[in-house]
């Protein structure tokens, strides 16, 4: 005899409907089955409880006393199973979409937390799906055809489906190196130029020029580019295992590098962060949002709000 936990829901299915309607060919028809299916699944459930459970009388089937009694049970099953059915179905139909943000490396560290944070406190659902992806040349594009929510950088779109907002500018730059390294006992713009240099793969300047590679080219000794990190993590990796240095804008940035065992971060003097900025304009950091064909803005207004809230903080 096999046991009932061998037995589907489907075959529990055919039992209940046909212990109500008697005939093996209504209810294949009703349940979009072929009538062999049907006759297999009851004879498996005779094999189960060792009854004929059903036996036929002028071209209809009449259940018998086992299958009296099993009908009250295996319809609790079944409507257990479809109780449990409809509510999966209604938390997978009732998820948000995910939440995608195009942003440079340098804006990304907390991002999505923050908009976890932001989405909990304006009462929103707490398993919102957030998650970041990295700004390029492409995002204009993904951000029109809905790919992505929204999109931080340093230039400007002229996209008119889109709306780009200035939020803060760059107010000086750090110096990050290994902890040990020898840059630290004269931090100078003209020692600085003698060590290689890593890039982010995003620099905040027009065609991703380096100001202090544009400084020691002015000087006759072109920098050597260490690395070019697609994200702060791939930097940490090339500063702690090198003589190279950095400079970073962004003081979030700046944080998560110096929070790392053997990197350290200054900021770089007055005087010399202008001289590394000369004919440069101080950095800008951009929001990009999607416009509907009536020019508003599509994104709620606490996202916006927490981007650009976001953006601000991560200069501070």
């Amino acid at each position: 005899m096999k046991k009932l936990s061998n037995i589907s829901i489907s075959t529990i299915e055919i039992f209940c409907q046909l212990y109500l309607k008697g005939s093996t060919k209504v209810v294949a028809n009703d349940l979009c089955l072929s009538q062999p299916k049907v006759s297999r699944a009851i004879s498996a459930l005779r094999e189960v409880f060792d009854d004929p459970l059903f036996i036929r009388k002028n071209n209809q089937l009449i259940a018998t006393e086992l299958a009296h009694h099993l009908h009250i049970s295996l319809s609790e099953i079944l409507t257990c199973s479809r109780s449990i059915e409809e509510d999966a179905i209604r938390k997978v139909s009732s998820a948000e979409p995910p939440i995608v943000i195009g942003t440079v490396p340098q804006l990304e560290i907390g991002l999505a937390q923050e908009i976890v944070n932001d989405a909990i406190n304006h009462q929103l659902n707490r398993n919102i799906a957030i998650s970041t992806t990295a700004w390029s040349e492409l995002s204009e594009q993904q951000l029109i055809d809905g790919e992505i929510e929204a999109a931080i950088c340093f230039k400007p779109s002229t996209r008119k489906e889109l709306l780009s907002k200035s939020i803060i500018q760059h107010r000086g730059g750090y110096l990050v190196a290994r902890s040990h390294h020898p840059i630290w006992d004269d931090p100078s713009i003209d020692n600085m130029i003698n060590y290689p240099i890593v890039k982010l793969a995003t620099m905040p300047f027009p065609a991703n020029k380096s100001p202090i590679g544009v400084y020691a080219a002015s000087q006759g000794k072109p920098m050597q580019v260490y690395a070019t990190a697609p994200d702060l993590g791939s930097a940490a990796s090339s500063l702690v295992n090198s003589e190279a240095v950095m400079i970073v804008g962004v003081k979030a940035a700046v944080d998560f590098l110096a929070s790392i065992s053997g990197i350290k971060a200054k900021k770089v003097d007055y005087s010399q962060d202008r001289a590394i900025l000369k004919g440069f304009s101080y950095p800008t950091v951009y929001l990009w949002l999607k416009r509907a064909p009536d020019g508003k803005v599509i994104s709620p207004m606490w996202l916006q709000k927490t981007l650009e809230a976001y953006i601000i903080k991560s200069h501070k």
